[in-house]
């Protein structure tokens, strides 16, 4: 893993634009995110600070891999893309000092804005988070075999700590709302998610098709919540909380519904929930319908296999697609559409 720090703070950030200007927003999602200043949601961080402050954000752009060529020139091959880029001139990159000159080596008639220092190579440590365990050179820092951790770093070099928002200057006040979720009184901002807001508050929520980086989309069902006064169940994640909502995230009735689902799902196709170790938990990735099968105590569906074979597809040189394994919820083709391009 490749380790980056911001090193430019927000206002200097802001010395840098005008109010006339049009801004995209671009990030990796790989090493930055992990080193905590990249990724989507970090992107609508950012978004907002500079919009309350009276700035012109025209769209964000998410890349896989930052530092992968062929993906970066894309962005002049994709029309939605393509566009995007013409009518903008700033670009801000929450991205390695690799990724920034990959992007401003293709966009050399647009301001491109530095704003990260590459630092070495690292790694993930469940106790102690992203940690730098190979400096380079240039930084000063000998090498440690426990290495060193990103606010210590931070702290050492003189960085920016947090990120742009939590220093920002602007004097707009966000909306509070008051709801009650599983019987407890929380204060929120107005039109949060309703899933990322729980997951803030430690109430999980079981779901399938949402993903942090993706927008909305509501297709497993597993989300389905009670608020009070609405005539039906509610997906969470697309649910934008308001005032004096009372909601249920778990009860008996929900509890039978994910199961039933989840029952379903493995029944759908090839699925091997049962025996595979897939769903082990990483610093990366797991299988999480594993994980939720185990977790609901299924041993079996009480529904009807589907034994109708689809042939697999091995021709890509990274993605191995078996489409008997698909629950259709439809997070691959919106990655695909939405940040691959």
């Amino acid at each position: 893993m490749i380790i980056s720090l911001r090193n430019l703070s927000y206002s200097d950030l802001k010395k840098e634009l005008t109010k006339e200007n049009r801004i995209v927003l671009y990030s990796c999602n790989a090493c930055v995110k992990a080193c905590g200043f990249g990724g989507m949601a970090m992107m609508d961080r950012l978004e907002k600070a500079l919009t309350d402050d009276g700035f012109t954000v025209i769209g964000k752009d998410l890349i896989s891999m930052g530092c992968s060529t062929n993906l970066v020139e894309k962005r002049n091959q994709d029309c939605a893309k393509k566009n995007l880029y013409a009518e903008a001139d700033v670009i801000i990159p929450l991205i390695c000092e690799d990724g920034y000159e990959g992007i401003h080596d293709l966009f050399r008639d647009k301001k491109v804005i530095s704003m990260a220092k590459t630092l070495g190579v690292g790694t993930f440590t469940p106790d102690r988070g992203v940690v730098l365990t190979t400096p380079f050179e240039n930084t000063g820092f000998e090498p440690r075999p426990e290495g060193y951790t990103l606010p210590e770093v931070a702290g050492i070099m003189n960085f920016p700590a947090g990120f742009f928002d939590d220093e920002k200057e602007s004097e707009s006040q966000t909306e509070l709302v008051s709801l009650t979720i599983d019987g407890m009184p929380v204060t929120a901002e107005k039109d949060k998610n309703l899933m990322a807001l729980c997951k803030e508050k430690g109430i999980n929520i079981p779901h399938l098709c949402h993903h942090d980086d993706l927008q909305d989309y509501g297709a497993c069902r597993l989300c389905l919540v009670k608020i009070e006064g609405f005539r039906d169940l509610a997906a969470a994640c697309c649910v934008q909380v308001q005032e004096g909502m009372n909601i249920t995230t778990s009860d008996e009735t929900l509890e039978s519904y994910r199961k039933a689902l989840l029952e379903l799902a493995i029944s759908s196709g090839d699925h091997s929930c049962l025996t595979c170790t897939k769903g082990i938990p990483t610093p990366f990735a797991a299988c999480e319908l594993q994980a939720m099968v185990r977790q609901y105590g299924i041993t079996e569906s009480p529904y009807e296999q589907n034994r109708e074979f689809h042939p697999q597809d091995n021709s890509s040189a990274v993605i191995f697609h078996d489409p008997n394994k698909c629950i259709l919820c439809g997070r691959c083709v919106r990655a695909c559409e939405e940040i691959a391009g």
